[in-house]
């Protein structure tokens, strides 16, 4: 295997490991998401909170993540309260 071979197999183990602890803190959200969501419940209020989403996307995209744009950011967070939120409404 030439040394470019053997860097590319040893940069997708490292992305692997990455995914999978991507996975981990991601049902680990989830699972506090669906705490919050009981919690909404108990106090009368909807899961869908559109003040709380714009200023967590306002967080996100500002702090930025290395060469991802805060566009990029946003989308992903978008896509991942949408999935959240119907987490939350199977409950």
């Amino acid at each position: 295997m030439s040394d470019a071979s053997q860097r590319l197999a040893e940069i997708r183990a490292a992305i692997d490991a990455i995914d999978d602890q991507l996975l981990t803190l991601l049902a680990a959200r989830t699972a506090l998401a669906l705490e919050a969501g009981a919690a909404k419940a108990d106090l009368g209020r909807a899961i869908h909170d559109p003040e709380r989403e714009a200023a967590l996307l306002a967080r996100i995209a500002a702090r930025g993540a290395g060469a991802l744009t805060p566009e990029d950011l946003t989308a992903l967070w978008t896509l991942l309260m949408a999935a959240t939120r119907r987490a939350e409404a199977r409950g």
